[in-house]
């Protein structure tokens, strides 16, 4: 089976097709990604072959600055739909299209699998006759996000002789659900075939992180704010707040930003560019985070609570239900302050209550079928569909 994954040029819409992709790879089966030019020599350090379509990361944000401008302008509890029609439909899907049908049409997969923010694959996979999966990177994407979409992007369906799919075809074939039971959303609408995986896993290690036991507690947390919203004066806020607590506070601040900048640090802070978190979660006892999918299911994985700070895209609503189910607790944008920071590290340090019901969720994760299991499921459902 040739499988071509698709995706936007970030990390956070590529590292969770992954897991997947490498079960393909092991199971004998080609695969490709689709992405910026860009994104290329990360798409080749995790062992793919890239074909290139799209716009990157940077061209993105300049063409989207006169939409954010716009954006600002209305509720922030309003945003996201907007936000996500005007990004990733009026944006990003024209500007990938024809470069992404054109690799297809010569590399002819038999299955495209793409993430909820790849508009274009969906598009193309129609185009070409060939089945579609949208895997999700955390909670379902609210089905008024595509519905706004639309408006956008019926014309590029029109422009190559194609009826507008619903939901911008987005679930014109199955979809993979990586997200816990009791995170998830509404249910996917009815007749979409619904796959159930697990990406994220706790991993054993053997105990000898560098950071463990520094503080008289013994405690650690780890501290994120992904690679989009990683600005050096929030952590400023958050080191200063967390300097106040018993405990050892491991930062990844991201490859782009210079942990200098931050210095002089505080005694019981330890600040890195980037550190896998599969080497980080296994030694702390809880998170601090921006509340983005991949951190929040990394950390339910290990049973971690969480202080989550949502700044933009699915972060409020990845909080507010982490908030919901007793995993976390969450300071908006205008309650951050270094007593606020402290206070609530505290409590979850202090409360076990928190870290109890995250360890459910790790049970709920840990039961959730493995890639391998998923892709089997798929080729046998993909034959089928081509006996028939």
């Amino acid at each position: 089976m040739r499988l071509l994954f698709s995706c936007t040029a970030a990390e956070g819409h590529f590292r969770p097709l992954v897991p997947l992709a490498e079960a393909a790879v092991s199971e004998g089966h080609e695969v490709v990604f689709a992405s910026a030019e860009s994104f290329r020599d990360r798409v080749g350090a995790a062992g793919f072959e890239l074909l290139a379509a799209g716009i990157d990361r940077d061209e993105l944000e300049s063409r989207y600055a006169p939409y954010l401008r716009q954006l600002l302008t209305i509720d922030p509890g309003e945003r996201r739909p907007y936000a996500f029609a005007w990004r990733f439909g009026a944006i990003d899907a024209p500007a990938k299209v024809e470069e992404l049908l054109a690799a297809a049409a010569r590399w002819r997969p038999d299955l495209v699998v793409h993430e909820p923010c790849d508009l274009a694959a969906p598009l193309v996979a129609e185009s070409l006759g060939v089945h579609s999966v949208q895997q999700g990177f955390g909670r379902r994407v609210p089905p008024a996000c595509f519905e706004h979409a639309e408006q956008q992007l019926d014309s590029v369906w029109a422009g190559l002789g194609l009826d507008p799919a619903p939901l911008c075809g987005a679930f014109r074939g199955d979809y993979i659900d990586i997200c816990p039971p009791s995170l998830r959303p509404a249910s996917v609408d009815d007749g979409v075939p619904v796959f159930e995986m697990r990406i994220a896993s706790a991993v054993p290690t053997d105990g000898s992180a560098s950071w463990r036991g520094r503080s008289a507690s013994g405690r650690t947390i780890y501290l994120t704010l992904g690679t989009m919203f990683n600005d050096l004066s929030v952590f400023e806020v958050l080191l200063d707040g967390l300097s106040r607590v018993d405990c050892t506070v491991v930062a990844t601040v991201g490859r782009d930003k210079d942990p200098k900048q931050l210095e002089p640090l505080p005694p019981n802070a330890i600040v890195e560019r980037f550190i896998p978190q599969d080497e980080v979660l296994p030694h702390v006892q809880a998170v601090v985070c921006h509340g983005g999918s991949g951190s929040t299911l990394a950390a339910l994985a290990h049973g971690l609570p969480m202080l989550m700070l949502p700044q933009a895209a699915d972060q409020f609503e990845n909080a507010l239900a982490c908030q919901e189910i007793g995993v976390a607790l969450v300071l908006m944008p205008t309650e951050i302050s270094g007593d606020a920071i402290r206070s609530a590290a505290t409590t979850l340090l202090d409360d076990p209550t928190y870290t109890e019901n995250a360890r459910r969720i790790a049970v709920e994760i840990a039961n959730m079928r493995s890639p391998t299991a998923v892709l089997v499921d798929l080729a046998e459902q993909l034959e089928s569909r081509q006996q028939n």
